[in-house]
């Protein structure tokens, strides 16, 4: 196990998962791995000497307000010849910049990752294990599913979606909210693909945005990645997509707008084998791509895409899973800086 000397942690902050389970003040509704999945990963120790790094608490998102402290961690694992391993899951994806430090992240541009952001899967349920998972038959036609946010709640949040969208950002810089509304827009229109679409004005996970009771968000969410063969997973807020992992973990295939995302261990996954990637400055051609792929591929194989999908994410991309062979003194001592 990595050793790990974990500075004084702040009142008030949530904990990284790692070190604790859900905790008051976590408003998230659906992505909570239990405490005991992430056992055996690390062993803290009470003499910096002993440790193989240093590990920053609190998830970098809810420091912001306190980089003091980040600042003050990074310093005295310096003067220890440590290295400071940070966690990141903001939606923000700008480079991090902590000379020296080891950043997981899970929001990133791959035009811009800094070689010491090494980047992670998005933290969310092994649902796979908790709805079961059978792989569905190809079908006569593709089949898309999609139950998350794309509509809007009120007129200013409309407008300021179009403001965003349409004038202050542009390429992949867009909202997700924008690659979401107009791949759907073009699943809708296309008679050869059957798209069953859930569209909520509000964000479905969180308890302060929730629209319908959780049991019933969640109970659409999971259907509608069960009974389709694919399910659309372009970004969030930030530039990555929980529904990408959260589709892997169900065995199903994931139609993921790239919108110059990075994934976690490209060079050990090969993802084309199970998903579907549609460049973002592509996607006028989705429906096309869908019906190629879809024609292309026999009962057999679409089998065994799902099989895959789900291994990958058994194997490498449920976050436990993930750390457990990452957060390991041979990997991380030989990051580059």
């Amino acid at each position: 196990m990595l050793k790990v000397f974990i500075p004084e942690p702040l009142p008030g902050k949530l904990l990284l998962p790692l070190l604790a389970g859900m905790q008051k003040g976590d408003n998230r509704l659906f992505q909570h791995v239990p405490q005991e999945a992430f056992a055996g990963i690390i062993t803290p120790v009470p003499n910096p000497a002993e440790a193989d790094v240093f590990l920053l608490p609190h998830n970098h998102a809810y420091l912001r307000d306190r980089m003091d402290y980040v600042h003050e961690a990074l310093a005295a694992a310096r003067a220890a010849g440590k290295r400071l391993v940070v966690f990141s899951v903001q939606d923000d994806p700008a480079p991090i910049r902590l000379p020296g430090a080891i950043i997981f992240r899970a929001s990133s541009y791959r035009s811009t990752l800094l070689p010491n952001e090494i980047p992670m899967p998005a933290q969310v349920e092994d649902m796979g294990s908790a709805y079961g998972v059978t792989p569905l038959p190809k079908g006569s036609r593709p089949t898309v599913g999609f139950a998350g946010k794309a509509g809007f709640d009120r007129t200013r949040d409309r407008i300021r979606y179009y403001v965003r969208n349409y004038l202050f950002r542009h390429g992949p810089h867009r909202e997700g909210l924008f690659f979401r509304r107009r791949a759907l827009a073009l699943l809708a229109r296309d008679p050869r693909i059957a798209l069953s679409a859930i569209v909520r004005k509000r964000f479905s996970a969180h308890a302060k945005t929730i629209e319908v009771a959780p049991d019933t968000a969640r109970a659409e969410y999971v259907r509608s990645i069960q009974e389709s063969l694919f399910t659309l997973a372009p970004r969030g807020d930030a530039n990555y997509s929980l529904r990408f992992y959260e589709t892997l973990s169900l065995g199903r295939i994931p139609v993921l707008i790239d919108t110059d995302m990075t994934l976690p261990l490209e060079d050990r996954i090969a993802y084309d084998e199970f998903i579907v990637r549609i460049p973002w400055n592509e996607l006028a051609s989705l429906g096309d791509r869908l019906v190629d792929f879809f024609e292309s591929h026999t009962e057999e194989e679409v089998t065994r895409m799902q099989e895959k999908a789900r291994a990958a994410f058994t194997e490498f991309l449920y976050l436990p899973a993930f750390l457990r062979q990452e957060m390991t003194r041979e990997k991380l001592l030989g990051t580059t800086v």
